[in-house]
């Protein structure tokens, strides 16, 4: 059957809001309207209002990353402070207010070039407030500090700790947007035990680790944008936090959305506070005999414009770990992130792949670079199993950053490749995270190469490794290993250690090997690839053949040529010989095995025993020979005088003699014929 191919490239986007304006925009403008009203309620015939205020601190205001551009209240409030304050006097049944502005926001990054040591020693005193429990962040409760030290446990730089503790929350913690919790405002320790919340609790809970190990952390309400299906409005309320770093600032986190460090231009600040409980209208009257009925605010944004362009430039290289698998099996995607700037940055990863292709884990994957480090991220694959087995597949991937910084890789797959079971790449995974959380392992080079990416088993060759120390530790008692046999080494700084290791021939064929070095300090592997050949082997089997024959018959030899070894046989030459006969045939390369089949006439035979010898001379690609034959008999019986003549013509080789001989029987008949002709004459 011809073999066909077929491209898949119905990929299926994970979930994420991939808007090309949302997170690459450098700045945007937005419209911003927020209203209410009230209703004067009497519970009598003489109640009234005499005045009313109503204090608002639920609005956008001008900070550093955003600006107000246009500004005004109705009826005209009163600015005090980070407060309006609307004031009504003897007013009718119904009280309205209206606020309107355009908003120009940022795409905040703070860029942090230098460790800040943890734990924080020295904190000005209007921050320190912000570490400690509140009414709903009550990070004083038992298991959130457990936690909190937890994951800060031997860590000593405070951005790398507020990274940890996010990326856990959003991992550990489901959005949910039942009744109970998008209703009321849950504690920090309620959503820990249950392991679900919206924004606001996430990020509360998400402070609330941080202030339980001391570090400061303030809740931040806005609005802000999102594509996600779970909302009809796009633009809404939003809560997410932001983390106070020594000689930098506040620094916004985002757990909800995946932004650690920095938020995108669609974060329209509008209120910062302790608590994520705490009230955002404050309504006061004074009359008699009446209540005031209040309603929501009614918030609605539109976008304006978007202005320029941001991205901050990073280098992703996306592989895959086999290139082919057979339907069914596993595969693992490795990214590699290097940042190429002199900040620390975080971002969200995702991948792009088609409906056959499952993802084992998390789908999406928040990575933290320190200034000029190179990470990786991975991701273990599952292919569907009903495939149609006619065709041969290419899956295309993409690894993608929020703001489209990507990369490609493919791997194939048909029903003759090899079966990867999950076994196999699971314990690559384990040596990708066990090297992530060794984070001395990105100073340490391991590059293990074989001289030749195809050899034969007799040629006996080893694999080669260097391991440099690029950092300003002393790497003591590490051990280089591959395939069960490991070498000690101790590598100083800036030295590199060889360590050399011979190849197991027992396993024939393509090898995928992973060389590992390892101590407490370091966890690094490099993997190599090689095909190890079997020494090529022909051998003749199924000879078939009669012993016996007649001078008329006519009859079949047949013999197969087997092809014993993985490698394949070059230049094979195949020589079948009878009495000194040959006839010779010729194969550039066998790649399975022959059958031939040779059809004979007994009258070309000699009479009583011939022998046969099928011969096969060949070579494998270093030009060594090698040879298989096997040899037979096959005897002529019941031939009569007249026949054994003839045999004996035809086993004369040369024409002239063959002609003298035929020749010399009719000269002898005719004489014979003669003389008896003549005696029968003379008796007449």
């Amino acid at each position: 059957m011809k073999k066909l191919a077929i491209l898949l490239i119905s990929l299926i986007v994970i979930p994420s809001v991939i808007a090309d304006w949302f997170y690459n925009s450098q700045s945007i403008i937005t419209n911003i309207d927020i209203s209410s009203y009230a209703e004067a309620v009497p519970t009598t015939p003489s109640g009234y209002i005499d005045t009313v205020t109503i204090n608002l601190t639920f609005f956008p205001k001008q900070t550093n990353a955003q600006e107000l551009l246009k500004f005004y209240t109705d009826p005209l409030a009163e600015v005090l402070g980070d407060t309006l304050k609307f004031t009504w006097n003897r007013p009718e049944t119904k009280i309205d207010f209206r606020i309107n502005a355009e908003v120009k926001t940022h795409n905040l990054l703070t860029e942090i070039k230098r460790k800040i040591n943890f734990p924080i020693q020295d904190l000005p005193k209007e921050v320190v407030a912000y570490t400690r429990p509140s009414e709903t962040i009550d990070s004083d409760n038992e298991e959130i500090t457990r936690i909190g030290s937890e994951l800060a446990k031997g860590e000593d730089d405070l951005y790398i700790v507020v990274f940890k503790i996010a990326d856990w929350t959003k991992n550990n913690i489901e959005y949910n947007l039942s009744t109970l919790t998008s209703e009321v405002s849950q504690k920090a320790s309620w959503v820990l035990q249950n392991k679900q919340g919206v924004c606001d609790e996430l990020t509360s809970l998400f402070i609330a680790l941080l202030r339980a190990i001391g570090i400061p952390a303030r809740f931040v309400s806005g609005l802000a944008y999102t594509e996600s299906s779970l909302f009809p409005e796009k633009w809404g309320a939003h809560g997410w936090a932001e983390v106070y770093f020594p000689n930098y600032g506040w620094v916004p986190f985002d757990v909800t959305y995946g932004q650690f460090g920095w938020i995108d231009p669609t974060h329209i600040k509008f209120k910062e506070s302790m608590d994520s409980d705490e009230p955002s209208t404050y309504y006061n009257w004074l009359g008699r005999n009446t209540d005031l009925k209040t309603r929501k605010l009614e918030i609605k944004a539109e976008l304006m414009d978007k202005i320029g362009e941001y991205k901050v430039p990073l280098n992703i290289e996306a592989s895959t770990l086999k290139k082919a698998i057979g339907f069914g099996s596993y595969n693992l995607l490795t990214a590699t992130i290097e940042n190429p700037n002199d900040f620390y940055y975080a971002t969200e990863l995702f991948l792009s792949r088609p409906k056959e292709v499952k993802i084992i884990g998390n789908e999406l994957k928040n990575i933290l670079l320190l200034p000029k480090e190179k990470k990786k991220l991975f991701w273990i694959l599952k292919l569907d199993d009903n495939l149609d087995s006619r065709y041969t597949y290419t899956f295309p991937l993409s690894a993608s950053t929020l703001n489209k910084i990507s990369s490609e890789a493919s791997f194939t797959s048909s029903i003759r490749e090899k079966s990867v079971s999950f076994e196999e790449v699971k314990k690559i995974a384990e040596l990708l995270e066990e090297e992530k959380e060794k984070r001395y392992s990105g100073n340490v080079d391991l590059d293990c190469k074989v001289p030749k990416s195809e050899f034969y088993e007799y040629e006996n060759l080893s694999v080669y490794c260097n391991a440099k120390n690029t950092g300003n530790v002393f790497l003591e008692d590490a051990e280089i290993c591959f395939e069960g046999t490991c070498r000690k080494v101790s590598i100083g700084i800036s030295q590199t250690k060889n360590a050399t290791f011979e190849i197991n021939y027992s396993a024939i064929g393509f090898r995928e090997s992973q060389v590992t070095l390892k101590n407490e300090l370091v966890s690094k592997r490099s993997q190599i690839t090689f095909t190890v050949n079997d020494a090529p082997k022909i051998e003749i089997e199924k000879v078939e053949f009669p012993g016996n024959v007649s001078y008329g018959d006519t009859f079949n030899i047949i013999f197969t040529l087997a092809k014993k070894s993985i490698s394949n046989p070059i230049k094979v030459e195949i020589t079948f010989a009878k009495n000194g006969i040959e006839k010779v045939w010729h194969i550039n390369e066998m790649a399975e095995n022959k059958k031939f089949i040779l059809n004979l006439e007994a009258n070309q035979l000699n009479h009583g025993k011939n022998d046969y010898k099928a011969n096969v001379d060949y070579f494998d690609a270093l030009n060594r020979k090698y040879n298989s034959n096997k040899e037979f008999s096959i005897n002529l019986t019941n031939v009569t005088l007249w026949q054994r003549f003839f045999l004996w013509i035809n086993g004369v080789e040369s024409i002239t003699l063959q002609i003298v001989a035929i020749t010399t029987l009719v000269i002898g008949i005719v004489f014979a014929g003669l003389i008896i002709w003549i005696r029968r004459k003379s008796k007449d």
